[in-house]
């Protein structure tokens, strides 16, 4: 609820709207004020690759290859690579741009064939919480041939901090157990943090990277790119500012 009043593009509309407002009381000043202000930040987030810059901070702890041990515990996969409510309407597997998080666990399952696996993902919708990211993933994975049975699917988490604490409640996991997380490498870092909160220790297979290895920040005419990787991005700094200043996490970075 929060994200919609303090997302970029919500409050750089909102404050251009103030500004046009005091233009249209003849307040000059204030008003060329907040345009400026307003224009001077579109202008540096929409020619400056700032948003893949940010993400790239979040990525590059995870760039190196993963080396796994030979023995697996547990696979845990985070929901939201699933649009459900799209695939419940069309009664079609609906994916998103987070579609490696369900691909490359494929590749786990197979290989450690022995270790528990749960699926943690319920629905982030206030008015829509019959629409499950677990549901759609059970039935890709029933697709890809793989038996469901074995899978723990945990779908009444709403968000990430839900999504590590449920599921430590079902599988009580053990400070010797070796356990894998797959989620987006933008989205790892607080998962991390999370887990380390409530003493679990994860394995990191970082997916769905949105950056190469190496980035620079001149200027380039991919406005809208620009624009919307640092809309998507900032998400998950606010993400990871609220999560430490609600006592999930013990960092922010």
């Amino acid at each position: 609820m929060v994200w919609v009043f303090i997302n970029p593009f919500n409050l750089l509309l909102f404050f251009f709207l103030i500004g046009l407002i005091f233009l249209l009381i003849k307040k000059y000043k204030i008003a060329l004020f907040i345009l400026l202000i307003n224009f001077f930040i579109i202008f540096t987030i929409s020619f400056f690759p700032i948003g893949k810059y940010l993400t790239y901070l979040l990525e590059k702890d995870y760039h190196a290859k993963i080396e796994l041990p030979k023995k697996i515990d547990g696979i845990m996969i985070l929901g939201g690579a699933t649009n459900a409510k799209l695939a419940n309407e069309y009664n079609q597997i609906n994916v998103n741009d987070a579609s490696e998080r369900l691909i490359e666990s494929l590749r786990l399952i197979n290989k450690f064939n022995e270790a528990k696996i749960v699926f943690s993902g319920g629905s982030g919708s206030i008015n829509k919480t019959n629409y499950s990211h677990a549901q759609i993933a059970k039935n890709f994975y029933e697709i890809a041939k793989i038996d469901t049975k074995n899978i723990i699917f945990e779908d009444k988490s709403r968000n990430t901090f839900e999504n590590i604490l449920f599921t430590s409640k079902i599988v009580k996991p053990k400070s010797n157990e070796k356990w894998i997380l797959i989620t987006s490498a933008f989205h790892m870092k607080r998962a991390i943090f999370i887990a380390e909160k409530i003493n679990w220790k994860f394995i990191p297979y970082a997916v769905d990277f949105k950056t190469g290895k190496k980035i620079s920040l001149k200027p380039n005419l991919n406005l809208y790119n620009n624009f919307s990787a640092f809309q998507k991005i900032s998400h998950e700094w606010i993400g990871l500012t609220a999560y430490f200043l609600m006592g999930r996490t013990n960092s922010i970075f």
